[in-house]
């Protein structure tokens, strides 16, 4: 994931926002809403200029930093108003880098964005994950606003999203808040041991779950963020799993896969896998029916890519190009395949 320095993802960046507020000072925000070849930040990195003439924030450096400081002074003057622009090539004069798609809008203590920005702040605090939307298709008034995950209807594509995304045609900008993604693993056994080190490697925050306190280690699993011991079922149904995470499912026997099943996709995680041969998919998919467990059409099992993996690190391997699979198509800009 990118960084979230200097995003809506960072508290400190919010409160000095908020804090300028509510002395009563104004300021322009500067956002990255989209980039186009190599830039220093990514979309959703953030900028601000503040009354005494000062900038929290960076949008990236170099000559599209400068001219979108000198925009901003100007906005903050009243000489220009809100606006929207690429910052190509042709604009900056740069021989090298890429574009970016900056948003400028001037904030002032009469608007009612301390209540956003104390929103936010009350989010980030509690750990709720939400998604944000900024809508410029009149950029004299664009509009902002965050929605909790919780909040949204069943199917709406903003439920996933983990990373920043730009719609051209609509002219709206989206980004998710809250913590990043988790991969929950369920089973800590040799499968488990050779699917954490692959998952961290490729950017998955990944939490470690079984019932057996002799695997429920941490000193097995130095790339997890975390490992707990307990009931396999409580501890589906009780963990904070998002419409964002993904949960991998290999515990040491049909009755505990159930169990984890019932639970985890109750909340209808991202991805739902779970290890078993095609004949024991057919028995979980009917008891998780006749359970009224939502989603059992979605859920992998057998888990993983069919590479005819055998091995504990071969099976390992197909379930990591799975959830990077599954990762890629719930992103609204796909990467192209090599």
């Amino acid at each position: 994931m990118s960084s979230a320095d200097e995003t809506f993802c960072d508290k400190a960046f919010v409160e000095q926002l908020d804090k300028e507020l509510s002395a009563g000072r104004s300021f322009v925000l500067i956002g990255v809403a989209a980039t186009k070849g190599s830039m220093p930040r990514a979309a959703g990195a953030r900028m601000a200029a503040l009354s005494d003439g000062t900038f929290i924030g960076t949008v990236g450096g170099g000559r599209v930093e400068q001219m979108a400081q000198e925009r901003a002074s100007r906005i903050l003057a009243g000489a220009e108003g809100n606006a929207i622009a690429w910052y190509t090539h042709a604009v900056t004069k740069m021989a090298c880098g890429g574009d970016a798609l900056l948003t400028f809008r001037k904030v002032v203590p009469e608007d009612s964005w301390r209540t956003f920005l104390e929103g936010i702040l009350a989010r980030l605090e509690g750990g709720i994950s939400s998604v944000l939307e900024e809508d410029w298709s009149d950029p004299a008034l664009p509009t902002i606003s965050c929605t909790d995950l919780d909040d949204l209807p069943e199917g709406d594509p903003r439920a996933t999203l983990d990373v920043a995304s730009w719609d051209e045609e609509r002219k709206i900008y989206r980004a998710p808040l809250g913590p990043d993604p988790i991969c929950y693993v369920f089973g800590a056994g040799h499968v488990g041991q050779a699917l954490v080190p692959v998952l961290a490697h490729i950017d998955f925050r990944v939490v470690v779950l079984d019932d057996r306190q002799e695997l429920a280690r941490p000193e097995l699993f130095p790339d997890a963020e975390d490992v707990r011991c307990g009931s396999f079922g409580e501890l589906a149904r009780t963990l904070p799993i998002t419409s964002r995470d993904y949960c991998v499912v290999a515990t040491h026997g049909h009755v505990a896969d159930i169990e984890v099943l019932e639970g985890a996709m109750r909340k209808r995680p991202a991805y739902v896998g779970c290890i078993g041969s095609r004949g024991k998919a057919a028995f979980v998919k009917k008891t998780l029916e006749e359970a009224g467990v939502p989603g059992v059409e979605r859920l992998h099992l057998p888990i993983g890519e069919d590479i005819l993996a055998v091995t504990p690190a071969e099976i390992a391997i197909s379930i990591a190009a799975q959830l990077i699979r599954c990762r890629a198509e719930l992103r609204p800009e796909r990467p192209h395949s090599h």
